[in-house]
């Protein structure tokens, strides 16, 4: 420094007044590192540097300079003071001389230890042929405290002050990987550089040099290692010929060699990726083109300009220890770094064809590579895909970078799309119901309700994809909430077909409309309580039962390129179930065919075929169904349904099994309670029955049919109308068991026009009570008959039956002036009667008979 320049060397008081630099915490590590930043022999050393500052340095100086400056001088004769110093200098001069020629091995380790560079700004200006131009600014600066022998640091401060100046001339460095098998891996051309080696004097530098690649193939194992995270630390070995001059005085060529060591911590990381833009169309020849646009955070310390490069790009095959699969091309374009900075990175790929690896079923998966590559990117997961150099796009680019860039596979870790809103709605519309497969092995899907309709799905198509796509097909697993509550899973596991067609969205967006017939897909309920609630309101209430599904859905897409499936994407949306608005007592139930199949003494098995309405818009298969039937709230018969299809609207001929045991059913009041329902009926009365589910309705699930119970449906009696009958008005929902009577004044007889429903079996009538009257309450006659007879299926006519007139009453003037035409009478009788093995009472009050009245 210049107060070091202006002092005698051997001056105690200036020495004592220097900075004290050896009690630096770092003083044991070496003087002449390499950095991975510039050229190799050029090591970022920023803790070592901190301690450095050219202030602090010229203060303590100037400090120094001040106390030399502010001593009184006196003019006095040469004093032998003087005469020592002027003798010292003579024999430093005469010892730089030695120690250029007599002692290079101490100069050459005071300057490995003592030299210190620190780079401000270090850039790569151009490509070479054969490497790069980089630009190195920085501060070179000698720090004695650095050198660890105390001889040795003072001879070497002397030397450096003696010399002052050294210029290095024209300089090779080579840089070395000891590590793995001394490969070289590259070489440095230093232009002339002239420095102050004093002492804490700092030098700016400023060159350009010329950075050789050295043996690509021998690194390409150092980056296999650092890309596939098995690089925990690096030793690089540096080896520069110098050749050195201090002014005139040439000290000849010095070669100097270091080794420094890198820890994991001081590698750069792999870039961090993010998808700010990306766009996908079709192309000639069935290809498809993406281009995309990378911010990434490039942990480079210099800055660079990197020419356009060429790269295949490849993705994760089905297992770990696969080859990765070829699916495109890319190239960028020029890439300007900047260190610290985001970096924007163009690409454009072409996707040619989709190869078979790639689209093929993993063993033991439910998908492909590419499926889950895809499902991932949609859902915004972190997707990786691997980049390897191929042929550049530009002769600008140079053969080495090339050469590199084939030999080395990185992987690109980067977050998807999210594309949350990807299905805007899920909704189901002709939904048809089946109930199980009453004899399936509970668990299975046999033993759950299924549903058929026809699934529709909207799907938002982003912005990125301009091309041609179709989905043919989909399946999804969806829960199903109502009021939410989960009411149940709808599984639909196989792949179901789909036709999609492009519609505009109410916001007139475009979207894609996927509709999928699905059928007899498994309804697993969850819970039976709220399922009997979903129906009660279903049936019994107004407006709209409103269920919400939240369903994972997979898609098969269909581009020019290929056929693939996207997974895992989240969808839910509202399906709105239509209530009839009327309740099931509007059901119109209709009798059209009854026949006997089994009888006991007690109980009667009847098949018959009916007509009815079904008010709501859905549709139900049943395998199997029993319920109860209950008159005034005593059990009497089971209703049972086998093999039968509802729709909406009319149904007709659906095959119906009664089964009437109300003494098995209802006990001792289920028999009292039988005989009132039927009596009820056969007078005509409007009898109402109640159905009710119980807990093998459906025996397969039998906690649905528990939870229905509460759910009693009152309807009317059945109309009776099986063939042959004469009951054609529609209007009049009474039956007429009794069509008519003639009744015989001079042979006081009555015969009967009856009608039986049965149609394939007589009945027998066992016995009849009747009494007649006239105007409700004059009696006209009595019949007391205990022969039994036999009613045929369909009208018949029954024997003539004795009759004891009330002559001389009221009833008999009225069946008199009645000769000839026809009076209409009421009717109370007892009836005892038997179809087959089962035999009753009945009690029958009609009103409104025609009689004819003959001779």
């Amino acid at each position: 420094m210049a107060d070091e320049e202006n002092r005698p060397l051997l001056d105690g008081q200036a020495r004592s007044s220097s900075p004290d630099l050896t009690a630096r915490p770092d003083q044991a590590r070496r003087s002449f590192e390499l950095s991975s930043e510039s050229t190799p022999l050029l090591h970022r050393r920023d803790d070592d540097i901190a301690t450095y500052g050219t202030e602090r340095r010229l203060s303590q100086s100037s400090a120094v300079s001040h106390l030399e400056d502010g001593s009184p001088k006196k003019r006095s004769r040469v004093r032998w003071p003087t005469v020592i110093s002027l003798a010292l200098l003579t024999t430093g001069v005469l010892a730089i001389l030695v120690f250029a020629f007599a002692a290079p091995a101490v100069v050459k380790e005071y300057a490995q230890q003592a030299a210190v560079f620190k780079p401000t700004k270090l850039s790569i200006d151009s490509t070479t042929p054969e490497g790069v131009r980089a630009r190195v600014q920085g501060e070179f600066v000698m720090d004695a405290s650095r050198v660890k022998g105390k001889s040795m640091r003072g001879f070497g401060r002397l030397a450096t002050w003696i010399a002052r100046e050294v210029e290095t001339g024209e300089s090779d460095v080579d840089v070395y990987l000891p590590e793995y098998g001394n490969v070289l891996v590259g070489n440095a051309a230093l232009p002339s550089i002239k420095a102050n080696i004093r002492n804490g004097h700092y030098n700016k530098v400023d060159f350009l040099t010329d950075l050789k690649a050295g043996d690509i193939k021998g690194i390409h194992a150092v980056a296999i290692d650092w890309v596939e995270g098995r690089l925990g630390r690096l030793s690089i070995k540096g080896r520069a010929t110098l050749h050195l001059k201090s002014g005139l005085i040439g000290l000849g060529t010095q070669i100097i060699t270091d080794t420094v060591t890198f820890e994991e911590k001081d590698f750069p990381s792999l870039p961090k990726i993010d998808v700010t833009k990306l766009n996908v169309q079709d192309a000639k020849n069935g290809a498809m083109t993406v281009d995309i646009l990378l911010a990434a955070l490039i942990d480079s310390p210099v800055a660079l300009t990197i020419p356009p490069l060429g790269f295949e790009v490849m993705v994760p095959n089905c297992s770990p220890g696969y080859p990765y699969i070829l699916v495109a091309d890319a190239k960028t374009t020029e890439i300007q770094v900047s260190p610290g900075g985001e970096t924007s990175v163009n690409v454009q790929g072409l996707i040619r064809k989709l190869p078979n690896e790639l689209t093929a079923t993993c063993p033991d998966e439910q998908g492909s590579p590419l499926d889950f590559l895809v499902s991932s990117y949609m859902r915004g997961d972190k997707t990786t895909v691997y980049i390897r150099g191929a042929d550049a796009p530009s002769s600008e680019t140079p053969g080495w970078m090339v050469d590199f860039l084939r030999s080395v596979t990185v992987p690109l870790e980067f977050t998807g799309g999210a594309f949350d809103d990807l299905i805007k709605n899920f909704t189901m519309s002709h939904a048809k119901f089946s109930l199980p497969d009453p004899f399936a092995e509970p668990g299975t899907p046999e033993a759950q309700l299924t549903v058929s309709g026809l699934v529709k799905v909207l799907i938002n198509l982003p912005d990125q994809i301009n091309f041609h796509v179709d989905v043919p097909k989909i399946r999804a697993l969806a829960n199903v909430f109502y009021e939410g509550k989960q009411l149940g899973l709808l599984k639909l596991n196989k792949w179901q077909d789909a036709n999609s067609t492009i519609v505009a969205d109410q916001d007139g967006s475009s979207a894609l409309l996927v509709e999928s017939p699905i059928k007899d897909a498994p309804l697993e309920v969850t819970d039976s309580d709220l399922l009997a609630q979903i129906i009660q309101k279903m049936l019994f209430g107004s407006g709209s039962v409103v269920l919400h599904i939240a369903a994972t859905v997979d898609t098969k897409v269909s581009t020019g390129i290929g056929r693939f499936a996207v997974r895992g994407i989240l969808a839910d949306g509202d399906v709105p179930v239509n209530t009839p608005g009327t309740s099931l007592g509007h059901l119109n139930p209709r009798v059209v065919s009854v026949a006997l199949r089994n009888t006991t003494q007690s109980s009667l098995f009847v098949s018959t075929q009916m007509n009815f309405t079904n008010p709501t818009d859905y549709s139900a298969r049943v395998p199997f169904v029993d319920v109860v039937m209950l008159y005034n709230g005593t059990a009497l018969a089971h209703i049972i349904a086998r093999n039968i299809s509802v729709v909406p609207g009319n149904n007709t001929n659906i095959p119906v099994d009664f089964l009437w045991s109300p003494l098995a059913t209802g006990g001792t009041d289920g028999k009292e309670a039988g005989r009132a329902m039927i009596s009820s009926f056969v007078s005509g009365s409007n009898t109402t029955v109640t159905i009710k589910t119980h807990e093998g309705t459906i025996p397969t699930l039998p906690d649905i049919g528990r939870g229905l119970s509460t759910i009693p449906i009152d309807i009317p009696m059945p109309r009776i109308s099986t063939p042959g009958s004469p009951d054609d008005d529609e209007d009049d929902s009474r039956p007429h068991f009794i069509q008519d009577s003639t009744v015989r004044i001079w042979s006081s007889t009555a015969e009967f026009t009856l009608f039986s429903p049965l149609t394939e079996t007589s009945l027998i009538i066992t016995s009849v009570d009747a009494t007649a009257f006239y105007d409700k309450n004059e009696p006209v006659g009595r019949i007391n008959y205990n022969l039994p007879f036999n009613v045929p299926p369909g009208i018949s006519h029954s024997p003539r039956l004795p009759v004891d007139l009330v002559l001389g009453g009221i009833g008999y003037d009225a069946l008199r002036r009645a000769l000839g035409q026809s009076l209409l009478i009421d009717a109370v009788a007892e009836v005892g009667i038997k179809i087959q093995n089962y035999e009753d009472v009945v009690f029958y009050n009609g009103t409104g008979i025609g009689a004819k009245v003959r001779i």
